[in-house]
């Protein structure tokens, strides 16, 4: 099936967030708290660049200009996504709630009839369950000590609600049309409870009703984006000729 214009953002959303995602974990690489986190956070860098890669291949045969070359506001990621997180506790907490969104977005793309999409999100998914296995393995070890919870339960709580921004956008007719099987707020809402019951094991909890979603989708980035541009476009620019 061939996929419309809200088809397309879709995927450029999603392509965005996966970007930027993959090159803020690449900036813990040698800098890890840890030898074991070092090569964790390299591997999921790889894996979220990948995807991004095969996201964007759907839309354009330029990728360099795809993933670098555009204007800001031409992006589309979420501002959770954007976040640079160079302090280890934030950048924990925003792998479990990336990962577990993603993992809720690619199963709602395994059968889609954009045949294409349906073979990436194949492969995403069973990428995924590492993605989560090892965040959510190390996020409960950490819970479950006095001092893990003093450090991260305020991220939790703070960072929890801007993530619903994940599932912002139009997805007008995708269900009808089987691009998706799942609509965003039906995948906004299997992602929240995973959440709130995941923080249930620790007796914490998030207000869901506090800020509303960014303008991410809409073309209005971060703080953060400036700076995290200019790291993706280092290299590029030291050698325009060089391929993604």
């Amino acid at each position: 099936m061939s996929p419309d214009e809200t088809a397309n953002e879709l995927v450029l959303a999603f392509a965005d967030d996966e970007l930027c995602v993959g090159q803020n974990h690449s900036w813990w690489i040698a800098v890890g708290p840890f030898l074991e986190e070092d090569l964790a956070f390299t591997s999921i860098a790889q894996d979220e660049l990948g995807h991004a890669r095969a996201l964007y291949s759907l839309l354009s045969d330029d990728l360099d200009h795809i993933a670098y070359g555009r204007p800001h506001q031409e992006y589309r990621s979420s501002h959770i996504a954007e976040l640079l997180c160079h302090d280890w506790t934030s950048a924990l907490v925003r792998h479990v709630l990336h990962d577990l969104a993603e993992e809720v977005r690619w199963a709602a793309m395994l059968d889609s009839t954009w045949v294409e999409l349906a073979t990436i999100a194949t492969r995403a998914a069973a990428e995924e369950q590492f993605h989560v296995q090892h965040g959510l393995t190390l996020l409960r070890r950490l819970l479950s000590t006095p001092e893990g919870q003093l450090r991260l339960s305020s991220t939790l709580i703070d960072l929890a609600p801007k993530g619903r921004e994940y599932f912002a956008g139009s997805d007008s007719g995708l269900v009808t049309s089987g691009i998706l099987n799942t609509s965003l707020a039906d995948q906004e809402r299997t992602w929240m409870k995973r959440i709130d019951d995941l923080l249930a094991e620790f007796e914490l909890n998030v207000d869901w009703s506090g800020e509303p979603p960014s303008q991410g989708r809409y073309g209005t980035r971060s703080r953060d984006f400036s700076t995290l541009h200019d790291e993706m476009v280092a290299v590029l620019q030291i050698d325009p000729l060089a391929n993604w």
